[in-house]
């Protein structure tokens, strides 16, 4: 039986950060998964240029392309391995046993980089079993709060834009990559996405 091409979605039960680490003309690679613990929500929408030709006092024609997508997401435990992800930071540890710190340090000239983003959602209704992978394949973080709460628990959110890749997929007719949500018949783990396949 073939797999249905719609389903209905509840929650979301993995996100992973994967640095790009080359978009060329002949290669799209990126480094190890990051995870981002307890992530509670994303959300994407995309983004539409349109142009209206007008004339005889009404609308004659409508162009309209989508030039990329922009994206949040919620999660709910601080990771300083997310943060340099996102905003081009770095980590770093000193000392040992009660002396023992992490670091989490953005200095002069730090810049964010480009990586790639999976979200997992486990499948209901029609894919139950299965699971719903999105992969949007270019992506930067715009704004990356950090927000505490009086007597609750705080939750840490991230906003992103999606372009375009360099690298074209594909060997009959090569495509640049924006985003693609797959639905598997069989739950699998979040794996980077490359040139030469995951």
């Amino acid at each position: 039986m073939a797999i249905s091409h719609k389903t209905a979605l509840l929650g979301v039960d993995d996100l992973k950060i994967f640095p790009i680490t080359n978009d060329s003309e002949e290669s799209y690679t990126v480094g190890d998964g990051i995870d981002v613990p307890g992530v509670r929500q994303i959300s994407l929408t995309f983004e539409i240029d349109q142009k209206e030709l007008t004339g005889d006092e009404k609308t004659l024609a409508v162009s309209s392309k989508i030039k990329s997508i922009t994206f949040n997401s919620e999660y709910a435990e601080l990771s300083l391995d997310v943060l340099a992800a996102l905003s081009g930071g770095a980590v770093s540890t000193s000392g040992s046993d009660d002396t023992e710190s992490a670091t989490f340090s953005f200095s002069d000239g730090d810049l964010p980089s480009y990586f790639q983003l999976q979200a997992k959602i486990d499948g209901t209704d029609s894919i139950v079993g299965g699971d719903c992978h999105i992969i949007i394949y270019k992506c930067k973080a715009s704004a990356i709060p950090i927000n505490g709460v009086q007597s609750d628990f705080a939750t840490y959110t991230f906003d992103g834009k999606g372009v375009f890749t360099e690298h074209k997929f594909g060997t009959s007719s090569p495509k640049a990559k924006l985003v693609d949500i797959n639905f598997n018949a069989k739950a699998k783990d979040l794996t980077a996405v490359t040139s030469s396949g995951s």
